[in-house]
């Protein structure tokens, strides 16, 4: 039986599961036992957290490099895959870096915002957009989230922005983008 090959998404999932797995950042539980959710605030985008990638490419000043020290050349060879997690998106890829936050881990595709465990892959909550049929879309792409004190913003393809509670995904706003003449 032939095995179905990786698509770009999920292997750049993957990636940052392996990576998240090696070098999880300290753990601090709420009195229900999940990991408490930190809200980021201007201090920690502008120095985050050796575990945590906040914005793309890491840093304000675009480093775009990991502090972290457990996956070295004389290791790499030895990473294996700690999980796998699907979108469930047949067309279009992941083309936005994964953003990471204590352990908890921000994906999109064009219609998608999913947040997971990042030492796990367990999926937390999922927030799907229901697009206009008639939208004309000439490629199916979201760039990516940003984080700030305790909310997810995404742009949308239908031209919204959308703020998501980050612990649960819920719609805490939404505007849609005009153009006044």
């Amino acid at each position: 039986m032939a095995r179905e090959p990786l698509r770009p998404g999920i292997v750049a999932v993957l990636a940052a599961g392996l990576t998240v797995a090696l070098a999880p950042a300290p753990r601090q539980d709420d009195a229900a036992g999940m990991q408490a959710y930190a809200p980021v605030t201007d201090a920690r985008l502008r120095e985050p957290h050796p575990g945590d990638w906040l914005m793309y490419r890491r840093t304000y000043d675009g480093w775009g490099y990991s502090p972290l020290d457990q996956i070295t050349a004389e290791n790499v060879a030895d990473l294996v895959p700690t999980w796998v997690f699907r979108t469930g998106i047949r067309d279009g890829a992941l083309q936005a870096a994964p953003i990471v936050t204590g352990n908890t881990m921000f994906v999109t595709t064009a219609e998608q915002v999913i947040a997971l465990e990042a030492d796990s892959g367990v999926l937390l909550w999922r927030y799907e957009r229901s697009l206009p049929s008639d939208l004309r879309r000439p490629h199916p792409t979201n760039r990516g989230v940003a984080l700030y004190d305790d909310k997810v913003y995404v742009g949308t393809l239908d031209a919204h922005v959308v703020a998501l509670r980050a612990t649960t995904g819920e719609v805490v706003w939404e505007r849609a983008w005009t153009t006044t003449a």
